[in-house]
């Protein structure tokens, strides 16, 4: 998702309790790419923008929670997820995507 609304490939990092998702800023943002982002972003547990001398991005933090209530685990529905909006084409150009909604919903489920 954030890959479609900001033109750039996003950054991931995993920490012991979070995966940390990064995605550079182009320099003009239009207004459906600007939603995109926020919508990209409103998933996540924690998120923000950072702006400094040398570059502009905003990130994610989405948390392991130990407590499932499925027999998936949150980190594989999560790579299920993001393993599908990084190669979907219509995810990767900002268009309505059903399985991507439908990853989304197993994730959240999974993180519960």
């Amino acid at each position: 998702m954030l890959a479609a609304a900001t033109g750039t490939e996003p950054r991931l990092t995993t920490g012991l309790d979070t995966f940390r998702v990064e995605a550079d800023l182009p320099s003009e943002l239009s207004a459906t790419a600007h939603s995109a982002v926020l919508a990209a972003l409103a998933t996540a547990d924690r998120y923000g923008h950072t702006l400094n001398r040398t570059a502009e991005y905003v990130w994610a933090e989405i948390s392991r929670e130990a407590n499932v209530t499925t027999t998936e685990s949150p980190d594989t529905a999560y790579r299920a997820l993001l393993g599908h909006t990084l190669t979907c084409t219509a995810c990767r150009t900002g268009a309505i995507c059903p399985a991507a909604a439908k990853l989304v919903r197993v994730w959240r489920e999974t993180r519960r």
